[in-house]
């Protein structure tokens, strides 16, 4: 088992990192030969699933990995180390990531080259324990398989949303998202006290179905709302993503199972008509499960 490769890009990598340092202490680092993978499963009563990926052209150069399941490899790691690590990389001449040992137990190894006011050069290398997994132990983690969503809505900018949000936080540990198929997206929190709701309208709706029958039962329930109650806490850690710079947001409401919110990263795009664009560099899914008022 062997990876090493050029790390170009530690300024998006520790953004994604950053996405996820609220929603556990350790997550998962798939790497292959086309993709890397983060993935983070919290505690049961939480229930939130994060699952993200990032091109490797747009991460690393002279990338080697080798392994003997497919060139794959499932390293389990602390996301504060990392974090820490790759924030010491930040402006750095060059960045070297690469598996290796120390003291016989693995770890992500960052040699980060710097150049002095001087001139002479400076090599730091920060390491990360991680735990290695084997693929019989990656069957049992597996992406959730979500039934068909009600509704499919680009989000509103993230910064608004969380500007609502940290609002909303003091009065209940419950919030409701609402979407129609009108481009309207309702946020809304409840106590005995008081009732608040944001209204966002003239949003894009994406539509998975092109039929003549399927647009027919659009238009006829266009003004219809779905709606997902989660909690507070799991909402707010969705809109960590901020960290990433999103170009496109979309909700994904599931009534009475979950919200799915699929983060784009990169250079995606969306158009009328054209739906979302595959040029983008990466994504973070995020799945919502839902809770009972």
């Amino acid at each position: 088992m062997r990876f090493r490769s050029l790390l170009t890009n530690s300024n998006l990598l520790l953004r994604v990192v950053q996405s996820i340092d609220k929603l556990s202490k350790s997550a998962i680092l798939k790497l292959t030969p086309d993709k890397l993978h983060i993935i983070v499963i919290t505690d049961v009563d939480s229930g939130l699933q994060l699952w993200s990926d990032v091109s490797i052209s747009a991460l690393f150069a002279d990338y080697r990995i080798e392994s003997a399941h497919s060139n794959e490899i499932y390293l389990e790691f602390s996301i504060d180390n990392l974090q820490r690590a790759l924030k010491s990389a930040q402006g750095a001449l060059q960045t070297t990531l690469k598996l290796t040992k120390k003291q016989q137990l693995p770890v992500l190894s960052l040699i980060i080259q710097n150049q002095s006011t001087t001139g002479r050069e400076l090599v730091l290398t920060q390491d990360v324990p991680v735990r290695v997994l084997t693929p019989l132990q990656m069957e049992s983690i597996r992406e959730p398989m979500v039934p068909d969503g009600q509704v499919h809505i680009m989000m509103p900018p993230l910064n608004s949303v969380r500007s609502v949000a940290e609002r909303m936080k003091t009065m209940g540990d419950r919030v409701a998202v609402a979407a129609n198929k009108s481009g309207e997206v309702r946020i809304r929190v409840a106590n005995d006290l008081v009732d608040i709701t944001t209204h966002f309208k003239g949003l894009e709706n994406l539509s998975y179905d092109s039929t003549q029958q399927q647009q027919q039962s659009v238009d006829r329930e266009a003004a219809l709302f779905y709606t997902a109650v989660v909690d507070m806490k799991n909402f707010l850690r969705f809109l960590q993503s901020y960290h990433v710079a999103p170009k496109n947001i979309v909700c994904c409401i599931i009534e009475n199972h979950a919200l799915v919110f699929y983060v784009y990263i990169g250079s995606t795009g969306y158009g009328s008509g054209s739906g979302l664009l595959t040029d983008n560099c990466g994504s973070l899914t995020y799945f919502v499960p839902v809770r009972q008022v």
